[in-house]
């Protein structure tokens, strides 16, 4: 079964195809793996852990969980899937950086909150127009964060200046904010689902 999360589990699975997991390190709760492309290259990741604390760093973004002694038994808890809001709680090197601002996905929240406010407008030439205006006003705001809270602001359409805003973004009520789980982010929990997996498979071809 696959989930929402992007990157998908295929995505990932063909990131990781041709992949090899080394242990450079094991003693109890103490480990180190590495995990490359076969063929080597620059595409790596570890994953280190020591009582309650894992991090996996290397070609990705690095983050560092704590919540119990043996944090492979706490990623295990998920079984093949991931957590990523559960897990994120979990960071302690920097939990804000598993989300983050995407201009795209501001633009579309903004337009289906735009579409949700005035579903019910009887003029739709007027609806049409003001739908038109607020596209415009996205199209050519600055493209980022600070640019995306400057247009929540300010943003409002009237039909003529001698009137009441026909519609403006409700400040108070959630507005749009373009936040979402950070693409690298779910690249790593992917990552350390599959690399105890990886782990685990290996002690059971170990020989006895």
């Amino acid at each position: 079964m696959t989930d929402k999360y992007d990157p998908s589990t295929e995505q990932f699975a063909a990131d990781v195809a041709d992949w090899k997991m080394e242990v450079l390190h094991e003693n109890g709760l103490y480990r180190h793996l590495r995990f490359r492309m076969n063929a080597g290259g620059f595409r790596w990741f570890d994953i280190v852990t020591w009582p309650g604390k894992l991090a996996i760093t290397g070609d990705c973004e690095t983050f560092t969980f704590a919540r119990i002694e043996d944090m492979f038994e706490f990623f295990r808890s998920s079984g093949s899937r991931i957590n990523p809001s559960y897990w994120q709680e979990k960071i302690c090197d920097g939990r804000d950086r598993a989300r983050s601002f995407d201009w795209d996905r501001f633009r579309a929240e903004a337009l289906a909150e735009f579409d949700q406010a005035t579903e019910s407008e009887p003029d739709t030439e007027l609806r049409t127009a003001a739908r038109e205006d607020l596209e415009s006003e996205l199209d050519s705001a600055n493209p980022d964060k600070w640019g995306a809270v400057q247009l929540l602001r300010e943003y409002a359409y009237r039909p003529s200046y001698d009137q009441p805003p026909y519609f403006q973004f409700n400040l108070y009520e959630g507005p749009p904010d373009g936040e979402g789980w950070d693409y690298h982010y779910i690249w790593c929990c992917r990552a350390i689902a599959w690399a105890i997996e990886q782990y685990d498979k290996s002690k059971v071809t170990e020989p006895a």
